[in-house]
């Protein structure tokens, strides 16, 4: 038990598991594995001054064999000192709703009760009792599923969660080391069908695949992945914060997704594209769940694809190229578009356009002092052509200017494609009106009979602006 209690100790210290005072949740299901981590755990709470509680979910799956469970971790945790929170839930009816596997399932379950008892209880922590055994099976259960580095680098001694850490004190001793830890306390822990039926994959891994490589390939073979797994996370770490870095400077935030630049992606090095673009999934559908590899493909397809080539991905996530980014969205991006608005343009003055998050400040004869920060684009005017009687509104079918520069009049959805603004951003687009005209396309182009010239005696300035309650103006107004 002392040499048990003392590995434990070294992976709580190694990857900084535990700090004084800690309120931890341990998550008992009644086990070898999750018993000795209980064990140990007391053994360590003077040491680091911890507050201990088992949690206990039965998944109402084994009838009175779970009920039995569950009493016996509850004597247990009396017998120990340790408060016992258990709660129930009906994961059939989860795998019914949700359309999830019985493992799937039983993990939302879990991870809902720890997450609600935390915050509950305010702790900070809740350990689970994976294992080295743990660990080589799920390295090797994410090869043959197929996964790249971040599914084979394993189960990590620690991740983030809402409420603090979930932590895994167990991750470097293995299940015959928990086994024989329950069994020095004279405990005969409780034994789960369902972790040795064959219908299974990992418990064929277990049962089958493991032993094979032992007995035929190499006899430390649980050792040799944990190992494999700990240089593989590192790399994995540094990979993933360099993908980080890359995806903030592509990305635009749009309605139920985001919009990638399709130039800065295809310069990056092939790795960096896959996880990039695995994060902008992530950022409509929630999570990469049901992401395969053949989807991450047609994914980077799309930045060599034609304008308008739409990719349907899991969970109702839409990919579409459009002149210069790929949009992934939860739906249709066509859901960005807002309806017509039109607004009496103050001259001078301060006219808000709420439906995009911009505000056009207008001055005549003396420009105004704006901020930089806050400045979206700017013109000058003909204030004797344009007038005061001025409208901001956005594009109407039939509209059509005469552009500065090219010679002649143009339809403005012309105009639009030529400056390849994305079909679904078109409504976005600023006008300012007389009665009859287009003066400005704002951010591209000012209509040539309203341009300043030599003989302009007095200029008409507007500027647009976000507006300052508004955080994500940037996101809805498009400039070339």
């Amino acid at each position: 038990m002392v040499e048990f209690v003392n590995k434990v100790r070294s992976t709580c210290q190694r990857y900084r598991l535990l700090k004084p005072k800690d309120k931890v949740i341990v998550a008992v299901s009644g086990g070898a594995d999750s018993v000795s981590m209980l064990l140990a755990l007391q053994e360590l709470a003077p040491e680091y001054e911890l507050q201990l509680f088992v949690a206990h979910l039965n998944h109402l799956m084994r009838g009175d064999q779970a009920e039995a469970d569950a009493n016996w971790v509850k004597e247990l945790s009396a017998q120990l000192g340790v408060p016992f929170y258990r709660r129930d839930t009906d994961v059939p009816a989860l795998i019914a709703e949700q359309g999830l596997t019985v493992e799937q399932a039983g993990r939302v379950a879990r991870y809902a009760f720890y997450r609600d008892l935390a915050q509950q209880l305010d702790a900070t922590k809740v350990a689970v009792g994976q294992t080295q055994d743990d660990q080589a099976e799920t390295i090797l259960l994410h090869l043959v599923r197929g996964s790249g580095l971040t599914g084979i680098a394993g189960i990590r001694p620690k991740r983030r969660a809402t409420y603090g850490w979930v932590i895994r004190p167990l991750l470097e001793v293995t299940r015959k080391e928990t086994e024989a830890c329950s069994a020095a306390f004279g405990l005969v822990p409780r034994h789960d069908p369902y972790n040795v039926d064959p219908a299974y994959l990992r418990n064929r891994i277990r049962y089958r695949l493991l032993p094979w490589l032992r007995d035929e390939a190499n006899p430390n073979i649980k050792e040799v992945l944990a190992q494999s797994a700990a240089v593989w996370q590192e790399e994995d770490q540094y990979l993933k914060a360099v993908a980080k870095k890359a995806y903030s400077k592509l990305i635009r935030t749009v309605n139920k997704g985001v919009a990638l630049d399709v130039a800065g992606l295809l310069i990056l090095p092939l790795a960096l594209k896959r996880r990039v673009l695995r994060q902008a999934y992530a950022a409509a559908a929630g999570d990469h769940r049901n992401l395969s590899f053949d989807h991450t493909e047609s994914l980077l397809a799309l930045g060599s694809a034609r304008v308008g080539t739409v990719l349907h991905l899991p969970r109702g996530v839409q990919a579409q190229r459009t002149y210069s980014e790929i949009m992934v969205t939860s739906g249709c991006p066509e859901q960005e578009r807002i309806p017509n608005f039109c607004y009496r343009l103050a001259v001078p003055g301060l006219t808000p356009i709420a439906e995009l998050g911009l505000q056009l400040r207008t001055a005549v004869g003396v420009k105004a002092d704006i901020c930089p920060d806050s400045l979206v684009a700017m013109g000058s005017f003909d204030y004797n052509e344009t007038g005061s009687n001025l409208f901001v509104r956005n594009r109407r079918r039939g509209d059509w200017f005469y552009p500065q520069g090219v010679g002649g009049r143009k339809k403005l959805s012309d105009f639009l494609i030529d400056c390849k603004v994305p079909r679904q951003r078109r409504d976005r687009v600023l006008l300012v009106t007389n009665r009859t005209d287009i003066v400005w396309v704002a951010g591209f182009r000012v209509d040539e009979r309203f341009i300043v010239r030599a003989t302009t005696a007095e200029q008409l300035f507007i500027y647009v602006q976000k507006m300052a309650t508004d955080k994500k103006e940037e996101e809805t107004f498009d400039l070339p």
